[in-house]
């Protein structure tokens, strides 16, 4: 009787061990050898109300339990990068800058408070889709200038307001303004005022509404363009990343660390020192949101990337570590209180954010350690 119970080796293998072949070989075994028959019966008979529920599902659950995955090749891990992060990402930025441009363009239109409302939310929205990419805002992002005509800051208010003060405002003179004074934050300057006291839609200004119309068609145009250089057998994606899955796995991990680092010691601890002027998207109190976003993009590159799985085949520990430490420095930032920058003088605030900035060079730090395992 001791050897019944026992699955052959042939269904323990394969990618499922299903619980019908767990059961169908009982049924074999049983069912054609009638002294075992008659005796089983009578005992399960009265054992079944014996049986709970819940073990019956744990032996049917571990009986169905997939084997696990073989770990991704350095070649896949890059491929993954390109198809299922970066280039989806930079989709999404389009759309969102395509919505952001035309309530723009209502705006200038009928510039009413509803749709000042809406050409807010709607840059909330395309802001959120661009802070998520950072982490991978490297290759096109840096050498064709796209990152800082899309996003450079802090916003250089003074020869803002003197081209908004001219007469009139034109294609050419947005031309003429650094990049500091356009991009996400130009237009978040106009939209939410510079000032102290939010702008209501009868205080734009004709140049200030002119602005608003080439600012965010240059905004979807750089979203475009970057997509498009990432795209394609020539793209950088496919050129460059792809083809040296070798260096993209430490670019990965490059690019994770930068963007931490950035936030805990450029975003946050800038501004705790300098006062909250340094903060990001501080016209619109926008700041709370963009430090979420730039860490669900780390996390979203270290997932979806499939890196983590390489790493969690080099040394489990250490990723989980790293996996531990990134979910925790995410729900830290969403604790942020809403509107950071009208916060930051309070005591239990700024210790608060120094507590983020601690949590996140950890994630930092557990980075550079599986950087070296990696290698």
């Amino acid at each position: 009787m001791k050897g019944i119970f026992r699955i052959p080796a042939a269904a323990k293998k394969g990618t499922l061990r299903c619980a019908h072949l767990f059961i169908g070989y009982f049924s074999l075994v049983i069912f054609h050898n009638e002294p075992i028959h008659s005796f089983l019966m009578k005992r399960i008979s009265r054992l079944v109300p014996l049986l709970g529920a819940a073990a019956l599902s744990a032996t049917i659950a571990s009986a169905c339990s997939p084997q696990s995955e073989a770990a991704p090749t350095d070649q896949e891990v890059s491929s993954a990068l390109v198809n299922d992060v970066v280039l989806p990402s930079y989709k999404t930025l389009v759309g969102a800058t395509e919505k952001l441009n035309k309530a723009l363009e209502k705006l200038v239109d009928d510039p009413t408070s509803a749709n000042l409302d809406a050409a807010r939310a709607e840059w909330k929205a395309a802001r959120k889709t661009w802070e998520r990419t950072e982490t991978w805002a490297y290759g096109p992002a840096e050498t064709d200038d796209f990152d800082p005509n899309l996003d450079d800051w802090p916003v250089s208010t003074k020869e803002l307001a003197e081209a908004l003060s001219e007469k009139d405002f034109t294609a050419d003179k947005f031309d003429d303004l650094d990049t500091t004074g356009r991009g996400f934050h130009g237009i978040e300057y106009v939209l939410f005022g510079g000032g102290d006291k939010p702008v209501e839609a009868a205080d734009l200004t004709t140049q200030q509404l002119a602005y608003l119309k080439v600012a965010g068609a240059d905004l979807e145009k750089n979203a475009k363009g970057l997509l498009a250089a990432w795209s394609g057998p020539e793209g950088f994606g496919k050129a460059d990343v792809e083809a040296d899955p070798a260096k993209t796995v430490n670019d990965i991990l490059e690019g994770m660390s930068g963007c931490l680092d950035e936030v805990a010691n450029g975003k946050l601890g800038g501004a705790l020192e300098a006062g909250k002027g340094e903060l990001e998207s501080t016209f619109s109190g926008n700041t709370g949101a963009d430090v979420v976003s730039n860490l669900t993009g780390v996390q979203v590159a270290w997932e979806k990337s499939r890196l983590q799985a390489l790493a969690q085949d080099k040394d489990s520990e250490l990723a989980n570590q790293l996996t531990e430490e990134l979910n925790s420095a995410i729900s830290k930032a969403k604790a942020l209180p809403a509107r950071l920058n009208d916060k930051l003088d309070d005591q239990a605030t700024r210790e608060q954010v120094k507590e983020l900035m601690a949590a996140i060079m950890q994630v930092v730090d557990t980075t550079g350690a599986l950087q070296g395992k990696l290698e």
